[in-house]
């Protein structure tokens, strides 16, 4: 009668054990994929934030006007990020969003004109957003 006590007293103990190591291999999961998520989440913003980073700098005026186009595609198609304000001495512009306005510094622009684009603003408010570029000045 002792031994049948014993033995049911280690057969409940082994399956706590597994039970424990079970549990520490989901929590491992688990935290496992959440820096996994992290890490997507910032190589999104890097490649959302590339579309733009390529064109800072001195470009012409076809490339300006191929920068003003991607612009123009993220205020649409990504109303939940935030619409890229642009600035510009070309126009007119101090913090434009507008695609019409947009429409027109691209028509101003000259070909073989040289520009300077600098990125003059990044989401900085915490959450799914937090790193994008906001703000665009393109100067002649």
């Amino acid at each position: 009668m002792e031994n049948a006590s014993k033995a049911l007293i280690i057969a409940g103990a082994i399956l706590l054990a597994i039970l424990i190591i079970a549990l520490g291999v989901y929590i491992f999961n688990q935290a496992k994929s959440s820096t996994n998520m992290d890490e997507l989440t910032n190589q999104q913003v890097q490649a959302h934030n590339n579309t733009f980073e390529n064109y800072e700098g001195s470009i012409n005026g076809t490339q300006a006007k191929a920068l003003i186009d991607a612009i123009r595609n993220n205020n649409q198609s990504m109303p939940d990020l935030g619409d890229i304000s642009v600035t510009s001495n070309v126009v007119s512009m101090n913090n434009e969003k507008d695609n019409s306005k947009l429409a027109d510094l691209k028509n101003a622009f000259e070909t073989t004109s040289k520009y300077t684009v600098k990125i003059t603003a990044y989401e900085t408010t915490e959450g799914q957003y937090k790193g994008y570029v906001k703000a665009i000045s393109i100067n002649k």
